[in-house]
């Protein structure tokens, strides 16, 4: 019976919340206390974080006695003003102020004429003040319902102690104004967008035409010694717009970077002699310099790549600092504690010290198709001199051709062939084995690469065991880091510089009895003895995706959205507020261990496969369809790219 009552106060009370005031009032007069008491009847039960917007409100006023928070004597009190100010200011950080409807509050707050448009507005500017600290605080959407690759929970927010510190504040302004994140990246991306909007209001820029397209040319003679002979192919050419060449598309490269402060204009007049249209050292200077902004090689060059970051657009360049605004707000602050970051689509690692990096290097990334998912955990041992065992699929599509072809393919590499997957496997001679009748179908065996310098997995591998069996290793193949572009891998992360990441995070979690003439020693020599390292203090590993990085002076560059994860989550900033409650039920500190990731969807993130056979490294992978950095808004989100799902990089640890 309590329950039933329970259940149909709660319908009650929804009904009240939603209907007009002069249909919940009825037709005799009530003052601004019965409206209220209308408005938010008492709350059955205990607080909970999945409570109602409703419930929540409801506790709040009635534990103030009902008595309003904005309207004093029938009109809006000076804390109003300051909220509906904030509120109206909203796009300043990224977020639409219609989502708090400022401007029918406005309206509403010069027509307090009524116990009943009193009430409304009370409750409504509540409303949407909780709404808005919510959105700036934590984030607007929930990543995981955004892109299932984003598999992380925003932090806590607690709508109930927020309105309790509100109605303490001395000081209101200050209480709101501090609400979005305590971050240099998030002051600097706030920045950026404001200058972003004005530059769009004073016309954007203008966009650089594709080189004409000449005639074909004729195919080459024959070479008449020898008739018969095909024809040479002819050279191809490329439309690149390099330095030193003249060309009509000049006037509007510099005109684009002189918009966004690499290029100084033209003198006016022209001196003589000067060719609008020459490509000259000056403009070099700058494309460079734009290049390096965009995370390219800063060759000069005006290829395919550079083109399509010079032709995005003021409202894509908006657009793409307003998805990474929300991508901070999920971040944690950090504490004076010591974790990793790997930021995918800068292709770097940074090991900090609560704001303080402590080391940072280049690493290389999950390909487009094999993309590395977005989560946390807790690194907690190292191996050095590991083995590799091949995932299945790897083995089948890549290592078995390569056998068939070679017998000896297998013994070169330092592979070893195990008669199954148990842990009582026994090698197995490949020369014993008829490669000729030996299919993907009915391949068996188990293939494990042996510890030593060709090792794919290189020397040492970094462990947070994760159920995606993503992990940090080193790579016997270095030339990869020499390249802007670092999406190369099946899903686990190579690191340019593993020795000294390892002192250091040895170091940082204080572990001790690995001295660095030790560790270089056991990693640099012909010990090729497999060893695990217990750090003595977990480290959490912050696996991200920031698609703009702040540089050196404060200003924010802007990076290439490889994975086209930035449309999905700007569609959802532009969708409905999302379904579930402000506050999770529960929020983990860091990624749980294998298997049991919260809200991750099955079959849509590829699992990692470790890397692939350095010998696989050497083509470079096709980014077809890849986005760039400047990301459209769309209408609807994307579905995400078909993605194969390797099996399990490592099952035997």
């Amino acid at each position: 019976m309590r329950r039933r009552n329970a259940s149909t106060a709660a319908l009650l009370a929804t009904v009240l919340f939603l209907l007009p005031l002069g249909v919940q009032g009825g037709a005799q007069a009530r003052d601004l206390a019965d409206l209220m008491k209308d408005r938010f009847p008492v709350a059955q039960g205990e607080a909970t974080p999945d409570d109602s917007d409703q419930t929540v409100l409801a506790r709040f006023y009635r534990g103030r006695g009902l008595k309003p928070l904005w309207v004093e004597h029938g009109e809006a009190n000076a804390a109003a003003r300051t909220v509906l100010t904030v509120l109206g200011h909203a796009d300043e950080d990224g977020l639409n102020p219609n989502d708090y409807a400022p401007a029918s509050l406005t309206a509403q707050q010069a027509h307090l004429d009524s116990p009943e448009a009193q009430a409304a507005f009370e409750t409504n500017l509540t409303l949407g003040l909780v709404h808005y600290a919510s959105d700036v605080s934590v984030g607007r959407i929930i990543p995981t319902l955004a892109d299932p690759e984003l598999v992380i929970d925003r932090p806590p927010f607690d709508r109930a102690q927020f309105l309790g510190g509100v109605a303490s504040a001395t000081d209101l302004g200050a209480l709101l104004t501090g609400l979005a994140p305590h971050r240099p990246e998030y002051a600097a991306l706030k920045a950026a967008l404001a200058h972003y909007r004005q530059m769009k209001a004073a016309g954007g820029w203008p966009t650089i035409p594709p080189a004409p397209k000449a005639p074909p040319a004729p195919p080459p003679p024959a070479d008449p010694a020898n008739p018969t002979a095909p024809a040479p192919k002819p050279e191809k050419t490329s439309d690149a717009l390099k330095p030193g060449m003249i060309d009509p598309r000049v006037p509007a490269l510099r005109a684009r970077l002189v918009a966004t402060g690499e290029a100084k204009p033209l003198p006016v007049p022209l001196p003589k002699g000067t060719n609008p249209e020459l490509y000259d050292d000056a403009l070099a200077t700058a494309v460079k310099e734009f290049q390096r902004r965009q995370g390219q090689e800063p060759d000069g060059a005006i290829g395919k790549r550079t083109l399509v970051e010079l032709n995005a657009t003021v409202d894509q360049r908006i657009n793409q600092i307003i998805v990474n605004m929300e991508r901070w707000r999920w971040e944690r602050e950090p504490a004076d504690q010591p974790y990793l970051v790997v930021n995918l689509a800068d292709y770097t690692l940074s090991l900090m010290r609560g704001m303080d990096v402590q080391l940072t290097m280049r690493v290389v990334v999950g390909a487009p198709f094999t993309r590395t998912p977005v989560f946390i955990g807790n690194m907690s041992y190292m191996e050095l001199n590991p083995y590799w065992y091949v995932p299945t699929k790897i083995a089948k599509e890549e290592i078995l051709p390569k056998q068939k072809k070679d017998h000896s393919y297998v013994v070169k590499n330092h592979y070893t062939l195990l008669s199954d997957w148990t842990s009582n496997a026994v090698p197995v001679d490949p020369s014993s084995i008829n490669w000729a009748t030996v299919t993907e179908r009915n391949f068996h065996w188990r293939v494990r690469q042996d510890a030593g310098n060709d090792n794919s997995l290189g020397r040492i591998k970094f462990m947070f065991p994760n159920k995606f069996d993503i992990y940090l290793h080193d790579t016997p193949s270095k030339r990869l880091f020499e390249r802007a572009v670092r999406s190369f891998s099946h899903g686990c992360i190579r690191v340019q510089d593993p020795p000294n990441l390892a002192l250091a995070i040895l170091a940082l979690t204080d572990t001790p009895g690995w001295p660095e003439e030790k560790l270089r020693a056991e990693i640099g020599g012909d010990s090729l003895k497999h060893q695990t390292i217990r750090l003595k203090n977990r480290l959490p590993v912050h696996i991200t995706y920031i698609t703009t990085v702040t540089d050196p002076d404060g200003g924010i560059d802007f990076r290439t959205d490889v994975y086209g994860r930035d449309a999905r989550v700007l569609a959802a900033l532009n969708g409905p507020r999302p379904r579930k409650p402000v506050v999770p039920a529960a929020v983990p500190a860091a990624a749980p261990t294998p298997g049991s990731a919260p809200n991750a969807a099955p079959n849509t993130v590829p699992a990692a496969s470790g890397d692939a056979p350095k010998a696989a490294e050497t083509p470079k992978p096709s980014v077809q369809g890849a986005r760039t950095g400047a990301t459209p808004a769309p209408v609807k989100a994307p579905a995400p790219a078909a993605t194969p799902v390797p099996a399990n990089a490592n099952p035997a640890r």
